[in-house]
């Protein structure tokens, strides 16, 4: 997400609750704790950045790294990968 102070933010995206427009294009985002924080980006774009990184997770854990930047994610020892377990 992009701050309104224009720096970029990671949030966890489990714990947002529910996203709603704000003035000016902005987003006001409510965590489960109830909590919020207002964002720069609409909501729209903060759906979308959303389900690009549930996307970008699942495909790591079905798949396995994307490159070698993400092989430093490594299944720890005695756990084995969802693609090492599906039938081939």
């Amino acid at each position: 997400m992009t701050k309104l102070d224009g720096m970029t933010m990671h949030l966890n995206e489990d714990l947002i609750g529910r996203v709603e427009a704000a003035v000016g294009g902005q987003s006001a985002l409510y965590t489960l704790d109830g909590g919020h924080i207002i964002v720069a980006n609409g909501p729209r774009e903060v759906v979308s950045l959303i389900r690009a990184e549930k996307v970008a997770i699942l495909r790591r854990v079905l798949e396995g790294p994307d490159s070698v930047e993400d092989a430093h994610l490594d299944t720890p020892p005695g756990l084995a990968r969802l693609s090492e377990l599906r039938p081939k």
